[in-house]
Parts: structure tokens; C-alpha cells; sequence
């Protein structure tokens, strides 16, 4: 559970980051659109200044010239300009000309035009200027100048801004449903955690007095002692108690709030202890469970009571998921820095697409007759967790109806039996 907190507490993070990035990429898009916008503006308008220059009058003014955009976009050049007649810029005809030139570049705005001598521009005037060498050589500049050249560029990127806008506000709302969902789901998460918890405290204290009333019992009235009745709800009351004690164990692990008492183990004897807890089920099932080639001086880093656990889980598992005889096959070989203890048998097998997450709570293998082995599926999820906090890991091999290979790779100790 405390992983899945965290997943989600990233989860609102990475989102509040996504859309602040996103904001900041609109902008930076905003302002390169802003800036190609502009540029095409210039553009129109140089050409329009050039196209007309060289149409008016049946290209009088550029007979035997050249006229090429500089490489600003703003600055028409021509040379070889034959004359320039006085007052240009004030001739309703040239005006005409150009203001026919502009509407061809879809360009309806109010504009202000300048012959100068100079290239300096007027200060906060958008402008566009012409070049033109007058008769005495000299450079004559023919200036276009657009007050309203802003307005203008905004009004054509409307349509543009308005997308933009329509799309920051879908993709925050968006965002803000799901973190507020995330939210929701982590309160809950949180609600079911404790529920859980608080369930197998109340539960653990009723099973215990039960587990102790049959003892007393069975004392009390030794004919009852081999009853069969009262072994089964000694036998059940047992499953569920360590149901409990699972969750409770997990819940401490995920929480943080759980130390181990590691000390030095041998293999052997921890694999030898975890099969005589499951004696009884063994029995009943006619199992053949053996131990292959454990070495007797092999010894690993551990807590004595989790790990027991551990293998008496994987070992119960074997035996539940088996439909015919449970040939049960316990090995442990050395490694460069560990040990790996497999525990193979012969039982249903694990579809390929279920072996992750069989590894998660309450998650078990979906088949025709899973109901028919009992559990709350928080074995295996007890297995992992407890065999990472002994730097460990759990691996599973398996095809269906042929049978599981479970592989546990714990670290061996030196001699002096400090870990390594």
C-alpha cells in the first residue's frame, strides 16, 4: 500500500509538472507564432511595395533596374533607378497602385509613407522601407509605416489564439478531474489500509481465545483429544489466524515500521522446520516432498520467524494448486553471493500473462477452479516483500498443468556470520 501512496503522490507531481510544461510550451509557441506572423506581415509588405514600384507607370521607375528583398524582409533594393519622380509618395495614382498591391496580400490597414534620406526609423512605428538610389547616386529611402500593425497581427491569430486558450483550459480541467480522482482513490486507498488493519486486530484477539478454548477443552475432556470435530476447528482456526497475522505483518512492512531480527540461519534446518509445520496437510494429500542436496553447513543473513514463513507459504501453495499427487522437489545451490532455494512441484501451473501479478495482494490465478484452494491472496505478496527486505529476490518458472518452479535468492554469510 505504501508503494501504491507513493506511485500515486508521483503521479500528482509528474501531472502539476506536465501542465506547467505545457503552459510554458504555448507561450514559446505563442511567440514563434507571433514572430512568424510578423515576418510574413514584413514580407507582404515588401513585396507589395516592390510589385508596385515596378508596375507603376508601366515600370518607368524601374526600366533597366533590378529590385531584390534584402535579407531582412523589410528593405526593398533597386539600382539602376532611371528617375524619381518629386512628390511619389503623395500621388493619388501611386497610391492607388499600392493600396490595389496591398489588398493582393490581403493587407486593409492604415499606413503612413515617407521618402527619407536616412535608414533610421521612426521610434515605436512598425516600418517597412525601400531603398532607392536617387539621380544624383545618392540613397533615397521609401518608407512604409503601420501604427496599427499589432492590432492587426493579433486579429490574425485569432482563430490561433483561441485554440490555444480552448486547449490549456480542456487539458487543466482535465488534469484537475484527475488529480482530484488520484486524490480520491489515495483517501481511499488510505480508508482501506486502515480497515484492513484495524479488521485483523479485532479478528486475531477471537481467534486466539478460540485456539485456546480448544486446547482447555481438549484437556479438560480427554476423550475429545482425537475427535475429529475438534481438529478441524483447531486446524481451521490456525489458517485463519495466519491469515491475520499476514495482513498485519504486511501492513508493518509497507508502513515502515518493522525491523528484522536477522541472524544467522542454516538452510537446512529452516527448510526442514518450514516442511514440519506442514506436516498434517502433507499427510492428507499423501505428498512426497524432498529435500535434495542441501548442504549442511550453508547459511544465510535472516529472520528465522519471516523466512520460515516464506518457504512454508511457497511450500503451501505447491500443495493447494496440485490436483493429483503433490510431488514436492526442495533444492538449494550456492551462488557467487547468495543462495537460490527452488521449490518445484507438479501442480496446475501459472498462465504466462498472471505470473506478475501474482506477486500482488489479493491477487490470485484466475482459473475454472481457483475457489476451490482457500487463501486471501497475500502469500506470494508476503513471500516478496519479505524476501526484498532481506535484499533478496523471488522468481517464478512455470507452464500451465506442468507444474510451478518457484527460485529464492537470499545472501549467504562468512564463517564469522556477519553478512555479506
Amino acid at each position: 500500500m505504501k508503494i501504491q501512496r507513493n506511485n500515486i503522490s508521483v503521479i500528482l507531481i509528474a501531472s502539476a509538472l506536465g501542465g506547467i510544461a505545457l503552459v510554458v510550451i504555448q507561450l514559446i509557441w505563442m511567440r514563434h507564432s507571433w514572430q512568424l506572423a510578423e515576418e510574413i506581415f514584413n514580407q507582404r509588405v515588401s513585396m507589395a511595395l516592390c510589385a508596385t514600384i515596378e508596375t507603376y507607370k508601366g515600370g518607368a521607375l524601374c526600366a533597366g533596374s533590378h529590385c531584390s528583398i534584402s535579407k531582412n524582409s523589410e528593405t526593398l533594393v533597386m539600382t539602376n533607378v532611371s528617375h524619381l519622380p518629386a512628390g511619389l509618395v503623395d500621388k493619388p495614382d501611386f497610391r492607388a497602385e499600392l493600396n490595389k498591391t496591398l489588398a493582393f496580400y490581403q493587407i486593409d490597414l492604415d499606413y503612413q509613407l515617407s521618402l527619407s534620406s536616412t535608414k533610421k526609423c521612426q521610434p515605436n512605428m512598425y516600418q517597412t522601407a525601400v531603398s532607392l538610389p536617387s539621380l544624383n547616386g545618392k540613397e533615397a529611402y521609401l518608407r512604409m509605416s503601420f501604427p496599427n500593425k499589432k492590432s492587426f497581427i493579433l486579429r490574425s491569430m485569432n482563430v490561433m489564439m483561441l485554440a490555444t486558450v480552448v486547449i490549456l483550459i480542456f487539458v487543466t480541467v482535465v488534469l484537475l478531474l484527475v488529480n482530484w480522482s488520484l486524490m480520491k482513490q489515495k483517501r481511499l486507498l488510505q480508508t482501506n489500509v486502515d480497515f484492513f488493519n484495524n479488521m485483523a486486530h479485532e479478528f486475531r484477539t477471537p481467534l486466539s481465545n478460540i485456539g485456546l478454548a480448544v486446547s482447555m477443552l481438549s484437556k479438560k475432556h480427554t476423550e475429545l483429544k482425537d475427535n475429529q470435530l475438534v481438529e478441524v476447528i483447531r486446524r481451521e482456526n490456525k489458517k485463519l489466524l495466519q491469515e491475520v497475522e499476514r495482513v498485519l505483518h504486511l501492513a508493518k512492512v509497507e508502513n515502515g515500521d518493522y525491523a528484522l531480527e536477522k541472524e544467522q540461519l542454516s538452510v537446512e534446518h529452516l527448510l526442514q522446520t518450514a516442511v514440519d509445520s506442514l506436516v498434517m496437510p502433507i499427510t492428507e494429500r499423501q505428498a512426497n516432498v524432498s529435500l535434495e542436496d542441501i548442504p549442511h553447513d550453508l547459511y544465510i543473513w535472516g529472520d528465522k520467524q519471516h523466512l520460515t514463513s516464506v518457504f512454508r507459504n511457497l511450500l503451501d501453495n505447491a500443495l493447494k494448486y496440485t490436483k493429483e499427487r503433490p510431488l514436492i522437489h526442495i533444492s538449494a545451490k550456492t551462488d557467487e553471493q547468495g543462495v537460490i532455494v527452488a521449490i518445484q512441484d507438479n501442480g496446475i501451473g501459472i498462465p504466462s500473462h498472471q505470473r506478475e501479478i501474482i506477486f500482488e495482494k489479493f491477487q490470485r490465478i484466475h482459473q475454472g477452479d481457483q475457489h476451490s484452494a482457500k487463501g486471501f491472496g497475500l502469500g506470494l505478496a508476503y513471500v516478496k516483500r519479505m524476501i526484498e527486505l532481506h535484499k533478496g529476490f523471488v522468481r517464478v518458472s512455470s507452464e500451465e498443468n506442468r507444474g510451478s518452479k518457484f527460485e529464492v535468492y537470499l545472501p549467504t554469510v562468512l564463517n564469522t556470520g556477519l553478512p555479506l
